[in-house]
C-alpha cells in the first residue's frame, strides 16, 4: 500500500507539472511593438508629457495596440536615472517602468 501511494502522489505531481507547463505557454502574449518618433505621436501624448519639463525626454517612442488602443512608451532621464513612461492615447499615463531592471 505505501508503494501504491508513492506512485499516486508521483503521478499527481507529474500531472500538475505538466499542465503548469502547458498554461505558462498559452499565456505568453504574442505582442507587437511598433516604432515610432515623438513627433508622430498623437498631441494629447505630447501634453502628458509636458509635466515631466525638468526630465530630458527622448526623441524615440513605441506603442502597442491593446484592446484599449494604442499604449505608448516614452524614456525620460534626470541625472542618472531613467524612467519610461506608459501613456494612453488620451494622454494618461498609465504606468512607469523603472531603468533600474535593464541593467544600465
Amino acid at each position: 500500500m505505501n508503494k501504491l501511494g508513492l506512485i499516486l502522489i508521483f503521478i499527481l505531481f507529474s500531472g500538475f507539472g505538466i499542465a503548469n507547463i502547458n498554461a505558462q505557454n498559452s499565456i505568453q502574449d504574442k505582442e507587437m511593438v511598433y516604432k515610432t518618433s515623438l513627433k508622430e505621436t498623437p498631441t494629447e501624448v505630447k501634453a502628458a508629457l509636458k509635466n515631466y519639463s525638468g526630465y530630458k525626454i527622448s526623441s524615440k517612442a513605441t506603442y502597442t495596440k491593446t484592446n484599449k488602443g494604442k499604449v505608448y512608451k516614452v524614456e525620460v532621464k534626470k541625472g542618472h536615472f531613467s524612467n519610461i513612461l506608459l501613456i494612453d492615447e488620451k494622454g494618461k499615463v498609465i504606468g512607469i517602468e523603472s531603468g533600474e531592471h535593464q541593467g544600465r
